[in-house]
């Protein structure tokens, strides 16, 4: 497919936009390639652009030294990220990340979303995947998704509206806003982040994989919860990147734009840009060669429709929409979210997960049904045929879409086998009634068929078939399963005390007393570890 021919400087706007918009199959290019074409000589290299790296250069180090300040006096500032407020909302703990978000959702009500564009580390991140990218020669274009759009909107609802909601369901109770308390350093600065398999995870999916295959700011545009909030406050505030008279609509803003933006188009019709995803780098202000473009108030329009959301900038027809949007939807909340090694896939990695495999389902679709097809301008389909790279594409989303389905059922067999083995065991040890055997070896048998179907062992499934194996009095496989568990996850509650208990009846003191020194160093009030210490501080010497 040939991108869009040129236009001619002081082209009219109007005509510039019906050529872009009338090329023949646009869909035969995923994304769209017939879209804008800059004019009028080369595009300038931004100004901006280091700048702007030092900023979040200089976030990073921040972030650096606040650690390292916890790791020095083993107490600091509560982390500094918007995440932590739904501390505040569900726990009533006022910390520093539920401050910094209500701070910077009043100032983009009045400067826009600067922070996204010059502070946040996650924009950092995708920032720099774009940066390598481009140095080993991919330059990912932008997927444009009606319905995926929406996907901060889900999230932000399921992290800070679905405990509401639960509340007045009476599922669940919240603190009043009354009883809110401050809660602004801690002696556990890591608590509430991943660990680091996590960790390397969500770098390699928030950042190389979604600007690999959806763009430059693609998590921005179709994962961050935040930037939902934000993007509402951005249509309300008054400074704005304006246009004077000089204009001629040359598109090099938006050729250099890293937000997504149509700036050329935007500034036309509205003298200003309206687009919420707009994050103020000022990459477009720094290229324009009339000098047209810069920072000012004017009235915003906060109901107009920006450009990028008409239907005709639309990468997929309404059907591919439904079926992106129930996709992300399955393979966020019931594939991906808490699967894996035991740390559970955080939220938000979920959500990039869950994103990345509705377009490569949609990919694998269009791979099979279509004539022609380009995926971030790579040719995999031409006259009909797979092209050598469309062969090798279509095995790997073959393998990940067989391995999605893999882990969705796994999700389905290990939360069921862990509310079977939760029931059985809670009435065994927790309430002291009589179980019978055949509902022990059940609930163990469906653990064990769950163990068996994971391709990694989970911890806490290994922690349910230990329990229930001692208490079906097969002690060896249940201290192996025990040991198992504490060496995946050291932070295992029930696996900790039941193996100190093993250990304390096989003489083995040492190793009990450590197992139940770990058990109350995560849960303080542990009843049978302190009775373990209790006990062996009174034995005879």
């Amino acid at each position: 497919m040939p991108l869009a021919k040129a236009p001619r400087c002081g082209e009219d706007l109007r005509t510039l936009v019906a050529t872009e918009t009338s090329r023949p199959d646009p869909l035969a290019n995923l994304p769209r390639q017939d879209r804008h074409v800059p004019k009028c000589g080369p595009v300038a290299t931004s100004k901006m652009t280091r700048w702007r790296a030092a900023a979040l250069i200089g976030v990073h180090v921040l972030i650096g030294l606040h650690v390292w300040y916890w790791l020095s006096t083993g107490r600091a500032i509560t982390p500094v990220e918007p995440s932590e407020a739904m501390q505040t909302v569900e726990q009533g703990r006022i910390n520093a990340g539920f401050v910094l978000f209500a701070a910077l959702i009043g100032s983009t009500l009045v400067f826009g979303r600067f922070f996204c564009g010059w502070a946040c580390h996650v924009v950092a991140l995708q920032d720099l995947s774009a940066w390598l990218l481009a140095r080993v020669g991919l330059k990912p274009r932008p997927v444009r998704s009606r319905l995926l759009v929406f996907a901060p909107w889900v999230v932000a609802f399921v992290m800070f509206g679905w405990p509401v909601v639960q509340q007045w369901l009476g599922e669940r109770q919240l603190p009043s806003p009354s009883d809110w308390e401050w809660a602004l350093t801690t002696d556990d600065l890591w608590k509430t982040f991943p660990g680091p398999i996590m960790a390397i995870g969500t770098v390699v999916v928030v950042g190389f994989l979604i600007v690999w295959w959806l763009g430059a700011k693609g998590f921005c545009t179709y994962g961050c919860p935040y930037g939902a909030f934000f993007a509402v406050a951005d249509r309300f505030a008054p400074t704005r990147i304006k246009v004077t008279d000089a204009c001629d609509a040359c598109g090099h803003c938006t050729n250099v734009c890293t937000s997504n933006v149509r700036v050329h188009e935007e500034v036309a019709r509205h003298r200003q840009i309206v687009d919420p995803g707009c994050m103020k780098c000022l990459d477009c202000v720094s290229v324009c060669p009339k000098d047209a473009l810069y920072v000012g108030f004017a009235a915003p329009k906060p109901f107009v429709l920006s450009q990028q959301r008409i239907t005709a900038r639309g990468d997929f027809t309404w059907p591919e929409e439904v079926l992106l949007a129930a996709v992300a939807i399955v393979a966020t909340q019931w594939t991906f979210r808490g699967a894996w090694f035991g740390e559970g896939v955080p939220f938000l990695m979920a959500v990039g997960l869950g994103v990345i495999t509705a377009v490569l389902a949609l990919l694998f679709v269009r791979l099979l049904l279509r004539a022609e097809l380009t995926f971030q301008h790579t040719p995999l389909r031409a006259a009909g045929k797979l092209t050598r790279a469309g062969r090798f594409t279509l095995v790997l989303l073959a393998a990940w879409l067989a391995f999605a389905a893999h882990t969705f059922v796994g999700q389905r067999l290990s939360n069921s086998a862990k509310e079977g083995a939760a029931v059985v065991l809670r009435e065994r040890l927790n309430e002291r009634k009589d179980v019978a055997p055949e509902r022990l070896q059940t609930a163990h048998d469906a653990v064990d068929g769950a163990l068996a179907w994971d391709l990694v062992d989970d911890p806490g499934l290994l922690q349910a078939r230990g329990l229930l194996r001692r208490e079906l009095g097969r002690h060896d496989e249940a201290e192996g399963d025990l040991r198992a568990a504490l060496g995946k996850l050291p932070g295992l509650e029930y696996a900790g005390v039941a193996l100190a208990i093993y250990r304390l009846r096989a003489q083995d003191f040492d190793q009990a007393e450590q197992l139940a020194k770990a058990v109350l160093a995560e849960h303080p009030d542990n009843p049978t570890a302190r009775a373990i210490l209790e006990q062996l501080a009174n034995r005879p010497r």
